[in-house]
């Protein structure tokens, strides 16, 4: 009764393939045969890339997003328990309508990129005037110089806020994973240092490598260049003064594992995961003190993912931090193509 008034399809198969549940949901869903039950899922389910899904001799349990129609489709399978006699009992796919999920979030993603553009242009402009006034300070009442001070730094954080939203707006619309290509990872980290030396020079920071000497990585080096960039950043902002960061590459089985490292404040294991999400601050109070627009790792994040990268983070509560990267070396990839 459940699967037949479920809005979700259901398909469940025998251990030979063959269909034996199709719910009024899925029928919607999908273009089936006339009488889809007792069918092999392949002559059965119009779409090969679901019929796919359901093939007896998978014991996986993908994933498939997937247009059919006029309806963009997530579909989960997996293989049921295993009979006492040692054979399977078949497959199971479910089936979730996500269009209007899709629709909303493509509609969100746009409001927020253009509100973003519309609003980044009087932020500059603020920006702009305050900083030419500071450029008069001495001319300026001390009480005026400090409100304007006050104008200068917050517009330049609503004109970063607003530049990463767009660019975050800009990895969204990019369908599929982003070109790839032979990196060399040691002058992409030089220029990543090279921009937050005077940042780290302003807490008496010390800024090391190692191990990048001869790395060469699949990715996209623009991409790799902001997540190298923002992970520095992020270190930057939550190292202790007088402290030490340090960006280097190790090697890890037929790839190479990128690190930057700092032994700043840290963060609790709970919340590792939740850091990379857009605007979460693992202490708010202490985020707006080091400023920044809460978006940094989210990117990192989403870049990795276009990258096909593998992001970790091993950190303890002051402790420091240690986020990394994993790519596939350039060489053994471009062998295996």
């Amino acid at each position: 009764m459940l699967v037949e008034a479920s809005p979700n399809g259901v398909i469940v198969t025998d251990d030979q393939g063959r269909l034996v549940r199709v719910n009024p949901a899925c029928s919607r869903m999908l273009p089936l045969v006339g009488d889809p039950v007792g069918r092999l899922a392949r002559d059965a389910v119009l779409v090969p890339e679901i019929a796919a899904l359901l093939d007896p001799d998978r014991d996986d349990r993908p994933e498939l997003m997937i247009a059919v129609g006029h309806h963009e489709l997530l579909v989960r399978a997996v293989s049921l328990a295993d009979r006492a006699d040692g054979g399977r009992r078949g497959r199971l796919a479910l089936l979730e309508d996500v269009t209007k999920l899709r629709r909303a979030e493509q509609y969100r993603s746009e409001f927020v990129a253009n509100v973003s553009h519309e609003l980044r242009t009087p932020a500059t402009a603020i920006a702009g005037y305050a900083e030419t006034l500071l450029e008069d300070r001495d001319q300026l009442d001390p009480h005026v110089a400090r409100m304007v001070e006050v104008i200068s730094r917050n517009a330049r954080r609503l004109t970063d806020l607003f530049d990463d939203l767009l660019y975050l707006s800009r990895i969204d619309a990019q369908e599929g994973p982003l070109p790839l290509s032979a990196v060399v990872v040691a002058p992409v980290v030089t220029e990543c240092l090279d921009k937050i030396a005077a940042a780290a020079a302003t807490k008496d920071l010390t800024l090391q490598t190692f191990g990048l000497d001869g790395v060469r990585v699949i990715a996209n080096r623009e991409a790799l260049g902001h997540v190298v960039g923002n992970l520095v950043e992020n270190a930057v902002k939550y190292s202790h003064h007088g402290g030490v960061i340090t960006v280097g590459a190790r090697r890890r089985g037929s790839g190479w594992r990128i690190e930057v490292i700092d032994v700043g404040i840290g963060i609790e294991p709970s919340q590792h995961d939740r850091v990379f999400e857009r605007f979460y601050r693992v202490d708010k109070g202490r985020s707006r003190a080091a400023g920044g627009t809460g978006l940094g790792l989210a990117i990192v994040a989403r870049l990795c993912d276009k990258i096909g990268a593998e992001l970790s983070l091993r950190s303890q509560l002051g402790s420091g931090s240690v986020f990394r990267v994993l790519l596939p070396q350039a060489d053994d990839a471009i062998a295996a193509s």
